[in-house]
């Protein structure tokens, strides 16, 4: 049996142990998101007209690139050690294009499986996931970090997807409590994913063969005591 790369619990421990010594700076990241998200979606509820819902959506979905991009530059951050930096909101706005790009094709390979009876949908959404981290960690383009997702997360499917199952339940626990179980969830649950993403990172380079492994693998956060 194939030893696992990575442990769910060891994940969201990080995610959890993280988010309590950080409170403060993910809370307010968190109600930064919402509010300029909220700002964005307001127009399409309050006019008709088709154009205006339109340049509103294209705004939204710049604004959702934007905020995937400090998501994961802030997970980056936080994995290595560092602390909390509110100039990850905005400086990784050089990879915007490659982050737009990799999100078009992610939706629509996950859209073309959901079409074929779903459960490729379900297969390529796990396979790929990780687009975002190796564009801004290791500085990948948009179509070489979906085949590099493809090749770290090869063996780990239906793990991945009982860790898709768990994040569906604790935020679905978060929304119950009035929704403000969603401020611990949402940041314990997105640390999580990143600290996913280096143990499969880590765990394909030390694989490969000298010949052909990275320089210098990152280093992978210590597992989080109880």
């Amino acid at each position: 049996m194939n030893q696992k790369k990575f442990d769910i619990g060891e994940s969201l421990r990080f995610g959890w142990e993280t988010f309590k010594s950080n409170i403060g700076f993910l809370i307010l990241i968190l109600l930064i998101f919402w509010v300029v998200e909220g700002i964005f979606s307001v127009p399409t509820y309050a006019t008709r007209s088709q154009a205006v819902i339109l340049i509103f959506d294209i705004l939204g979905l710049v604004i959702a690139v934007f905020v995937a991009i400090a998501v994961v530059k802030i997970s980056l951050r936080f994995l290595a050690g560092g602390p909390g930096d509110f100039t990850d909101l905005y400086e990784g706005y050089p990879r915007f294009l490659d982050m737009l790009v990799g999100h078009i094709l992610y939706v629509l390979l996950v859209i073309a499986g959901l079409i074929l009876l779903i459960v490729p949908g379900i297969y390529w959404g796990l396979k790929y996931q990780f687009y975002p981290y190796l564009i801004i960690d290791k500085d990948m383009g948009s179509v070489d970090a979906i085949k590099r997702s493809g090749q770290i997360t090869n063996g780990e499917k239906g793990h991945l997807f009982l860790f898709w199952l768990a994040v569906m339940g604790i935020n679905i626990l978060g929304a119950i409590a009035c929704g403000i179980g969603l401020f611990i969830t949402i940041p314990l649950t997105f640390l999580a994913h990143a600290h996913i993403y280096r143990r499969l990172e880590y765990a394909s380079e030390v694989a490969q063969p000298a010949a052909s492994a990275p320089a210098t693998p990152q280093p992978v956060p210590p597992a989080s005591g109880g």
